[in-house]
């Protein structure tokens, strides 16, 4: 390793000072943060030093975790307060929510991937499964590189899906909001070879109480929300097959209709190279009905 490190110096520039180098690749090195959900409380390992920019997000405990950024004058209380308001129906508070927040993406727990953190300052880790709240304090940005990934998922207005049509099934996609206007997250849920997106519509319309339509299988994941114009990677381990991509946020211009139930709907195909079980939690697929796909809180 040491006569790898000289190497590299001895070919650097000699115009070009070695620490230059080694800032260069503090610039590119990806920092990394641990939050683990609680009932009661949420906390950030890693969380000391941090800057803006792209960060590795892996969430562990009970619940999944996002991050957010609060315009000026709006914080946590607000934005808790707006979101019980809006899983209520009121559309009102469903709007400001979203005029003072910016979301920046998460994972439920087990989940991995890399977030941005667009400026320096405070960031809010939350969930709808934990009373409590962590806020983040970013310095100075700096620049990483994104890392590799195998296709994306893309959100965009209508509201519809656009992206890749195959993934292989273990790897990294990039999810984009491509939307001008609101919120979207990912799920993906595996369903019977051959599903149809009007099946699942239908499903999803019916109303119906019950065990889950049959070509509803187990293995399915989700991500966090990710407000307009922004966009994350996300680590997944799935089995191989068809799965339907979902997305359940409210839209605060339909009287907060999930977006799934508006047709946000698109069937994928997943390659081989996952594994048996996955690292999506079945408990995250269709333990109910289908629309039990839906996170908390939104």
């Amino acid at each position: 390793m040491a006569v790898v490190c000289t190497s590299a110096l001895v070919a650097a520039p000699l115009l070009v000072p070695a620490t230059a180098t080694a800032q260069r690749a503090e610039a590119a090195a990806i920092q990394s943060i641990t939050i683990r959900v609680a009932k009661q409380a949420i906390t950030v390992k890693g969380a000391k030093g941090l800057d803006a920019g792209r960060i590795k997000v892996q969430v562990k405990g009970r619940g999944s975790a996002e991050i957010a950024m609060f315009d000026r004058g709006y914080d946590y209380r607000d934005f808790s307060k707006d979101a019980a308001a809006a899983d209520k129906g009121n559309m009102k508070a469903l709007k400001r929510a979203l005029a003072n927040t910016t979301i920046l993406g998460g994972f439920q727990s087990g989940g991995s991937g890399t977030i941005v953190l667009p400026k320096a300052g405070e960031y809010t880790v939350f969930s709808f499964e934990s009373r409590g709240h962590a806020v983040l304090t970013a310095g100075k940005g700096r620049t990483s590189p994104a890392p590799d990934v195998d296709g994306k998922i893309v959100g965009k207005t209508g509201p519809v899906w656009g992206g890749s049509n195959t993934l292989p099934a273990k790897g990294t996609f990039l999810f984009k909001n491509a939307d001008k206007t609101v919120p979207h997250f990912v799920v993906l849920q595996q369903v019977v070879e051959g599903t149809t997106t009007d099946q699942v519509l239908a499903a999803l319309t019916s109303g119906e109480e019950g065990p889950p339509p049959d070509f509803m299988l187990p293995a399915g994941m989700d991500t966090g929300s990710l407000s307009p114009g922004r966009k994350m990677t996300v680590n997944y381990d799935l089995p191989p097959g068809q799965y339907v991509i979902m997305c359940f946020f409210p839209d605060p211009n339909m009287q907060g209709m999930p977006h799934a139930f508006m047709g946000m709907l698109k069937m994928i195909h997943l390659g081989g190279g996952g594994s048996a079980a996955g690292t999506g939690d079945p408990s995250q697929g269709v333990p109910g009905t289908i629309t039990s796909v839906a996170r908390p809180g939104w």
